[in-house]
């Protein structure tokens, strides 16, 4: 089978599916937005692998991505350049994710007049995300393009040929939608157990940013504004008047650049902003964490699922997640048993939370654990890969390495992927 795999950001585990799907003789062309840099990127592969092609699309406007007007030229303009690499590749199968509406409407067309299928990998429910954003940029806008996007979203979803879910409560959305259940498969997002290892905390990169000695709490991937990152100024703020504890934020994004502004407030000794780290090293990074944090907003809720929280359990360390209950991050930490979930309406509970962790060690390490062990039951990709093929037509393999162990499958940072 021919699979095209686009998955906008970027991501990690969806380069994992992709290799997996090579791994299983498929010919699949991987690709992603390269221009957004807002978002963490997987690796690309560096080790060849037969059958796999994994590119970063570029598009020649500049791309901004809380422009009102020049975000959305942009998003068609990336639109037509994965319609043209569909064109070009020829595909039987399209998995489109993370695809703004504007893109996905041009790919969805391409798809079909190469009389290929197309399955709708439903990363976030998008006309809720752009309301979001609008209410605080533009409300005279909001109510008017919420009401167009929902009806795009609706016909986009009514024309493919399969859908996939990441969370229950997007599934329940399309049943309220009138979308029929018989096409909707719900396949959480996981995170590449087998490349995102626990460490030692005294590690290099710890040790380079003065953390080897130091307790940790960390924010790592991207910071919008639904992700509060003002609760991440007043834990830091806290911090600096008890003494003793570090924060360090790794983000790109809207609230990335507003904690930049405001990193001044707090001592340099207490809070540290640094950019993306290179994927490689982020066994490293995370491990250098004693707690890590994830947020967002109560509104977002609906709409957006942290995948952070994902990396954050294969990296072995409790977490605090500052998020609405029935979010699927939320649930997910509560049923592993991996950390403590916080309402994210004020920095109290956070702040609270961080206190209870910094004077239990051991409460830390035994949620650390806790989530490790859930990884491991949970994100083989093999057994993933099985049900994305099903999905796409393909029934599933009686692959007898389907049910190992997922720590000890291949790795595309090793020399496993030649």
């Amino acid at each position: 089978m021919r699979i095209l795999v686009n998955e906008f950001c970027g991501h990690p585990f969806g380069m994992q599916l992709s290799r997996e799907l090579a791994r299983r003789g498929h010919e699949v062309c991987h690709v992603y937005f390269a221009d957004n840099k807002s978002t963490p990127k997987g690796s690309a592969c560096s080790t060849p692998l037969p059958g796999l092609t994994i590119e970063g699309l570029h598009i020649q406007r500049a791309f901004a991505k809380h422009g009102l007007f020049s975000r959305r030229a942009a998003d068609i303009e990336y639109g037509q350049a994965v319609a043209s690499r569909a064109t070009q590749f020829r595909p039987d199968v399209v998995i489109s994710g993370d695809m703004p509406l504007d893109g996905q409407r041009i790919l969805l067309e391409a798809t079909h007049n190469l009389n290929a299928r197309f399955i709708f990998w439903l990363q976030d429910v998008y006309c809720l995300a752009v309301q979001f954003v609008l209410r605080r940029k533009a409300p005279l806008l909001a109510s008017l393009a919420t009401r167009y996007y929902e009806r795009v979203e609706k016909k986009l979803l009514r024309k493919s040929d399969g859908i996939i879910c990441i969370a229950p409560a997007f599934a329940e959305q399309l049943a309220r939608w009138g979308i029929p259940a018989e096409g909707v498969t719900v396949i959480p997002n996981w995170a590449p157990v087998n490349e995102i290892v626990p460490t030692r905390k005294d590690n290099p990169w710890a040790t380079a940013n003065g953390v080897a000695d130091t307790f940790c709490f960390m924010y790592s991937g991207t910071l919008g504004m639904k992700h509060r990152p003002e609760l991440l100024l007043a834990l830091a703020k806290h911090l600096e008047t008890r003494g003793n504890a570090r924060l360090i934020v790794i983000a790109g994004g809207a609230g990335a650049d507003w904690l930049e502004k405001r990193k001044h407030e707090v001592s340099p000794k207490v809070l540290t902003v640094l950019p993306f780290q290179p994927y490689e090293r982020l066994p490293e990074v995370l491990g250098a964490a004693d707690v890590l944090i994830s947020l967002l907003d109560a509104e977002a809720g609906s709409f957006a699922v942290p995948s952070k929280t994902l990396a954050y359990l294969c990296a072995g360390r409790a977490l605090i997640i500052a998020a609405p209950e029935q979010n699927e991050a939320a649930r997910l930490a509560a049923l592993a048993g991996a950390g403590i979930v916080v309402p994210p309406d004020a920095p109290e509970p956070l702040v609270e939370a961080a206190e209870r962790l910094f004077g239990d060690r051991e409460l830390c390490a035994q949620l650390g654990k806790n989530g490790r062990a859930y990884a491991e039951q949970n994100f083989a990709i093999r057994a993933i890969a099985d049900r994305f093929l099903i999905v796409f037509g393909e029934e599933a393999t009686a692959d007898p390495r389907v049910g190992s162990n997922p720590a000890s499958e291949p790795s595309a940072l090793a020399a496993q992927d030649a």
